[in-house]
């Protein structure tokens, strides 16, 4: 198994594409970055199968299987696990293990392998319905309707993947290929494209050999006489990431336009087919910031104490690397301190209920991630971008968050 000794190796290059909202394509979403360097290309130009082969896809298969790390694409996964969280690397070549080893032995010397494309990252748009703050106009409608309506200039992505010049679905070609899917955003449960992909790999017969991931935000079920329930009961596995980073008034602070009264009633409801529809499974996944650091171990008791989680296994935390203004780095040392303690009591509550090592680890990570060196630059631009946002959205980062008040008085020199 390639995967095994080798910390550079990475199944997606070998099995995988990414569709970006703006109708461009990455070898993962991971490796999209702001200034665009890690595109591939357009789908108005070039199709998926050229794009899988292109230079520098053949070039980084070869790097990976002779184990050479290459920064440009997959620094955020070594971030990551240097940092001691999951990542998109390691989680990936663990879905694809059984398989990894004959996948790579059909690449040819120059890196060329046929485009049999089975892991799929598709955002057929920008479509959501809220606006979370670490987000912005490239994967939020309502991100870009905000942002014109404040004078800045937003292009309507919604749609591009559909309506490139080379056809309706440019995933034409790979349906009796695919294993895996990852659905985004935007939003991807309110994506009519979305409810499209997965009745057509029914209709195929395809559906009972692919397993479905989402990441979503758990506003809308059944959306537009959609029913999720008897869609996904066709197909060989789903697991719903859900986007949850706080409860109440501070989910609709960090998540804005999240009904927080109807969060609740909807996990319960997935909650309840996990229980007839065993193919079906489910985890929080907080994005962990500035924001919530200090309340995620409250939110995750909260839900196993009142059934909204099976277990204390299932979450997952995603570390916020960027935007770096809201790295819990930048944190004071006498609020990291505070955060430590309540991590180091809430590890103690999850050894007690036998919960799993990865799930612990994840908890300890925070405790060491936090204490790495904050920047002033970060702060100042943590300071502007809140006090810009608030203004705009008649919010309040200290009325919010009141144990950061102390902390917002000095770095604003607010009285």
């Amino acid at each position: 198994m390639i995967s095994e000794n080798n910390k550079a190796f990475c199944i997606l290059p070998f099995v995988h594409t990414h569709l970006n909202t703006e109708g461009d394509v990455f070898p993962c979403c991971v490796g999209w970055t702001p200034d665009r360097k890690t595109r591939l290309g357009f789908l108005s130009e070039n199709t998926l199968e050229e794009l899988f082969n292109s230079d520098e896809m053949k070039k980084l298969r070869l790097d990976m299987v002779n184990g050479k790390l290459n920064e440009k694409f997959c620094g955020n996964c070594y971030q990551r696990e240097d940092a001691g969280f999951v990542s998109a690397r390691t989680g990936n070549n663990k879905d694809f293990t059984d398989v990894e080893d004959e996948i790579v032995s059909r690449m040819e010397p120059d890196g060329y392998l046929d485009p049999d494309i089975k892991s799929w990252d598709i955002r057929f748009s920008n479509l959501c319905n809220l606006k979370c703050r670490s987000c912005g106009s490239v994967y939020s409608s309502t991100w870009a309707q905000e942002d014109a309506e404040h004078g800045s200039n937003v292009t309507n992505i919604t749609g591009k993947i559909t309506s490139t010049n080379i056809g309706n679905d440019p995933l034409e070609k790979q349906y009796e290929n695919v294993e895996k899917i990852y659905f985004a955003g935007g939003e991807p449960l309110i994506m009519p494209e979305h409810f499209t992909t997965l009745r057509k790999l029914i209709e195929s017969g395809r559906s009972k050999h692919v397993k479905l991931v989402y990441n979503t935000n758990m506003t809308k079920l059944n959306y537009k006489n959609n029913n999720l329930v008897d869609l996904w009961k066709e197909f060989n596995q789903v697991v719903l990431g859900m986007s949850i980073d706080a409860m109440g008034d501070r989910a609709e602070y960090i998540r804005n336009g999240i009904p927080w009264n109807k969060i609740e009633p909807n996990i319960r409801e997935i909650y309840d087919v996990c229980l007839t529809h065993r193919n079906i499974s489910y985890h929080i996944s907080p994005t962990v910031s500035i924001m919530n650091v200090w309340t995620l171990p409250d939110m995750h008791r909260y839900f196993v104490e009142n059934k909204l989680m099976r277990s204390t296994n299932d979450i997952l935390l995603n570390i916020l690397l960027g935007p770096s203004y809201y790295e819990i780095r930048n944190l004071p040392d006498y609020l990291k301190k505070e955060v430590k303690d309540k991590y180091t009591k809430h590890i103690a509550w999850l050894n007690e209920r036998n919960t799993q090592q990865h799930v612990i680890d994840q908890f300890s990570s925070v405790i060491t991630y936090i204490d790495g060196d904050s920047s002033p630059r970060d702060i100042k631009d943590f300071v502007a971008y809140t006090k810009m946002l608030d203004k705009r959205r008649s919010q309040s980062f200290p009325h919010t968050f009141p144990e950061y008040t102390a902390w917002w008085k000095e770095i604003t020199n607010d009285a």
